[in-house]
């Protein structure tokens, strides 16, 4: 009895069926089990018949469902080589949706297969007309546009296509020739014209809550709120006899522009005079906004200067950019260091020739340690040539020339008479020491210089702009700057120019553009479509 194998554990499958059903089903498994016999040469059971039975139907399922999907076009669309210079056209997911719902409708009731009949281009957007090929009489036909329509009837891609061409400051030229080049179809300037004199109207909102924001900011920064520090200066439209102007003040804490004014030859003929007129109107429109102007830094424009300390009674300190100051300077020096041999000892010096960098320096410190007071500075200029000479009595007490005891010069010690003429004449003939009241602060102006630069992007100086695209160019202009400007630096990356061996500073890598103030002009002009709908 121990020896006896055990019975494997079973189960029962109750059928529900009659006798004769009964009979059938069993006759059925007996022709399989004969099969199975041969096919696997053992003897097999009831569990056999049924999971081979079962994996045999799954199979058959399995490969069925692989075939119906071979069946399925696939998704991949090679080019043929005359399909490469068709014209094309942009599309939203919207319109996409809508022509797979159109198709998978038809569908439904027609068996024709969907062809595209005509295409019309409507600007960027393309309008088909979809037609269908039955057997039987019926003829189906539908109109599908790659674009949404907005409220005001207009088509939702021209409209946005639109706006990023106004936005990124593109010149129409550009805009023609990269359309064309594309194939992409093209807006007309009648429909260009007629979307800026309704979009213009956003632009200026948004740029004068971006100037209301950074004159808050400006004042804010402040410690006592007695009056904010400015930059001003001016850009020609274009080189020469330019009918545009545009006049920015920017703030001296925040550096962000708190007014660009557009002057125009209707407000003065003379070019020369518009920075002149749109200072004085910086100002009007400060009064109104009762902000009173303490340091006024600009470029050393003579009209600026006069307007400054004769206009505002000596509330406001007028300063001038000292890299322009010292830019003259440098000029000079370079006419004292070298020249033609009959002239040496005479109108230039060999002693001075490795000064003209230093000189320049050493100009920027006597500014920086002058602490604000004129006679200071003087005094600093003054004692340019008796460092160079030697004698470092009266240089500043933080000079590496008076802290340390084994300081020698690396620049040639002057002892020619004709030497120490020659730079003193230098130094006493400069602007800088001719005017030290206005460069005692020891201010700049290269917020404004790239500020300018910005510009460039939207106001290209080779194109005369229509006066309303060139006021709605500085708008944009000036969101940008004030969106980006004091951007975080990521990184310093020092490497050797040999354009400037001087440079120690390195390249600062600064966090990377942000545009907000497109996509806030682009609401602006959405909430004003609904809104009409709604009206």
């Amino acid at each position: 009895m121990e020896n006896k194998r055990k019975r494997p554990p079973a189960f029962k499958i109750e059928i529900p069926a009659s006798v004769e059903e009964k009979v059938d089903i069993l006759e059925k498994m007996k022709k399989v089990r004969s099969h199975l016999v041969e096919k696997l040469s053992r003897p097999v059971n009831n569990f056999d018949i049924i999971e081979n039975l079962l994996d045999f139907w799954i199979k058959s399922k399995s490969e069925n469902t692989e075939s119906e999907r071979a069946k399925i076009p696939g998704t991949y669309i090679s080019a043929t080589r005359s399909q490469v210079n068709q014209d094309f056209f942009v599309t939203s997911l919207p319109s996409v949706k809508k022509l797979m719902a159109t198709a998978e409708s038809h569908g439904k009731y027609c068996g024709g297969k969907l062809i595209v009949k005509k295409v019309i281009k409507r600007g960027h957007v393309a309008s088909l007309k979809i037609s269908c090929i039955s057997t039987n009489r019926a003829r189906h036909s539908y109109q599908w546009s790659s674009s949404p329509y907005l409220p005001n009837g207009k088509y939702l891609i021209n409209e946005r296509i639109n706006h990023a061409f106004l936005c990124s400051g593109m010149l129409p030229s550009h805009y023609t020739r990269f359309c064309n080049g594309a194939r992409m179809g093209i807006l007309s300037v009648d429909a260009r014209d007629n979307f800026f004199k309704k979009y213009k109207i956003f632009v200026k909102e948004e740029y004068e809550e971006s100037t209301n924001t950074a004159l808050l900011e400006e004042i804010g920064s402040y410690e006592d709120l007695d009056g904010i520090d400015i930059i001003t200066d001016a850009r020609h439209g274009w080189r020469k006899n330019a009918q545009d102007t545009s006049v920015v003040a920017i703030g001296e804490q925040t550096h962000k522009v708190l007014n660009c004014v557009h002057v125009t030859k209707a407000d003065d003929p003379v070019t020369q005079r518009h920075e002149k007129h749109g200072t004085e109107q910086v100002y009007r429109e400060l009064d109104q906004k009762q902000v009173s102007v303490k340091v006024h830094t600009h470029d050393r424009n003579m009209a600026i200067n006069k307007l400054v300390k004769q206009s505002k009674n000596g509330l406001t300190t007028n300063q001038n950019d000292t890299w322009h100051g010292v830019k003259s300077v440098k000029k000079a020096m370079a006419t004292v260091s070298s020249g033609p041999m009959y002239l040496k000892e005479r109108k230039w010096s060999e002693e001075l020739h490795d000064k003209v960098e230093s000189v320049a320096t050493h100009f920027h410190r006597s500014i920086r340690n002058s602490e604000g007071d004129a006679s200071r500075l003087t005094a600093n200029l003054d004692n340019i040539v008796e460092h160079y000479k030697g004698n470092h009595k009266e240089c500043h007490s933080t000079s590496r020339c008076r802290t340390d005891p084994n300081y020698e010069s690396k620049r040639v010690i002057i002892q020619s008479p004709v030497a120490e003429k020659l730079l003193n004449s230098v130094i006493k003939n400069s602007i800088i020491y001719k005017n030290p009241n206005d460069f005692k602060l020891g201010r700049d102006t290269f917020f404004v210089e790239s500020f300018n630069n910005t510009l460039n992007i939207y106001e290209d100086k080779r194109i005369a702009f229509g006066t309303e695209q060139y006021k709605t160019r500085s708008y944009l202009g000036t969101c940008h700057w004030n969106e980006n400007v004091g951007r975080e630096i990521t990184s310093i990356t020092y490497k050797r120019d040999p354009k400037a061996p001087r440079r120690l500073k390195g390249k600062k890598n600064y966090k990377k553009q942000t545009f907000v103030f497109r996509e806030n002009i682009w609401n602006r002009y959405m909430k004003n479509v609904f809104s009409k709908r709604r009206k």
